[in-house]
């Protein structure tokens, strides 16, 4: 069977950074439609040290998400020295389709992955280009997918990119809107023959649909009086509950559907939604190992300059490391790497890939 290979990486980070006092001028609502009676200063303070999140980055009016996942699929065929031409595959992971400024509503049809395609000015008809939508762990899922058409021998390279602009649809009037940003990344994933056990080695998924599907939803602004729209919501203490007991316990079982004991990973690539999430997702699965590692050398993070861009936070960070942007990170030839998502629905998985 063919190993599935990433041999090129690529990312978009929109040029608009949004610092935490841009939020000074905003007025925060309740869910109850009141507004919040502390100081603004403070209570974005309060944010940032909870989040760990102190800048994001947000789309300009002329960019799209198609444009800026676009952007990403192209480094990314760029770094695997390939043309558009060559691919068997794109896989687009989203949440809300093209987000195009100024719509009342986002693009959907066509799929996403089809406008993709044209703007990098694919003929190839065999490249079959398709959307998955799986909330913040669709590129982990997209990539499994994927895999599996490599695996069956119906596909040598394909395309798998991650985006969302979360700025064009986050209520002003909610705090958590301070939580997110803008972006997309991308890889290519190629077939290649070799009894090495490099690649793609497992993966596994979670799918929790009953009471949890309310915890990150489209609703109205807290703002009573605010233009009718719908915006996303988030049951921040339920979500952050939902990751902290399932992501650990799943990246566990992963590890030992592989036969891979935790202390052989190298690096985990959390889906960066907020740093104390992400500590004490770590901090659980090592405790659970009986282990002490190391979050600052295992736990690449960018979350407190990217904010949690969904779908894109993950691709983004791995094209990061590879650029030696990320501080005391590198990828080598042979790391084994742990990627493990979480998000709505709830879904949750986990992915160990090796160098």
């Amino acid at each position: 069977m063919n190993n599935s290979v990433i041999i090129g990486t690529g990312s978009c980070l929109p040029k608009h950074i949004v610092p935490n006092s841009d939020f000074l001028q905003h007025t925060f609502y309740k869910k109850d439609g009141q507004p919040m009676l502390k100081d603004t200063k403070e209570i974005t303070a309060k944010l940032q040290q909870i989040s760990g999140i102190k800048e994001r980055r947000y789309a300009t009016p002329d960019a799209d998400s198609v444009s800026i996942a676009a952007s990403a699929g192209k480094k990314a065929l760029v770094s695997a020295k390939l043309s558009g031409e060559e691919l068997d595959g794109i896989i687009i992971a989203h949440n809300a389709g093209n987000m195009v400024h100024g719509a009342i509503k986002p693009h959907t049809i066509p799929n996403m992955a089809s406008l993709i395609k044209a703007q990098l000015g694919i003929l190839n008809h065999h490249c079959i280009a398709y959307d998955v939508i799986f909330g913040c762990p669709g590129w982990i899922e997209a990539m499994t997918q994927a895999h599996r058409r490599i695996a069956l021998g119906e596909a040598k390279n394909v395309l798998v990119i991650g985006v969302e602009l979360l700025s064009r649809y986050v209520d002003q009037h909610d705090l958590d809107t301070m939580l997110f940003g803008d972006g997309a990344g991308a890889v290519v994933l190629q077939a290649q023959a070799s009894t090495e056990n490099k690649g793609i080695i497992a993966y596994q998924s979670y799918s929790h649909c009953n009471k949890e599907v309310d915890f990150l939803k489209m609703g109205k602004s807290y703002k009573k009086d605010a233009p009718e729209s719908l915006f996303i919501k988030m049951e921040g203490r339920q979500v952050y509950r939902y990751a902290v007991t399932h992501v650990p316990e799943l990246v566990n079982n992963c590890l030992k559907k592989a036969g891979i004991p935790i202390e052989e990973v190298d690096h985990f690539l959390f889906h960066q939604a907020n740093e104390k999430m992400i500590i004490a997702m770590a901090e659980k699965l090592f405790k659970m190992n009986g282990i002490e590692g190391d979050i600052d050398t295992l736990v690449p993070m960018s979350v407190q300059f990217l904010g949690n861009s969904s779908v894109a936070t993950i691709p983004t960070l791995m094209d990061l490391i590879h650029q030696e942007q990320i501080p005391n990170h590198k990828i080598k030839e042979g790391d084994l790497i742990v990627m493990a998502s979480v998000g709505a629905g709830m879904h949750a998985n986990c992915m160990i890939y090796r160098a």
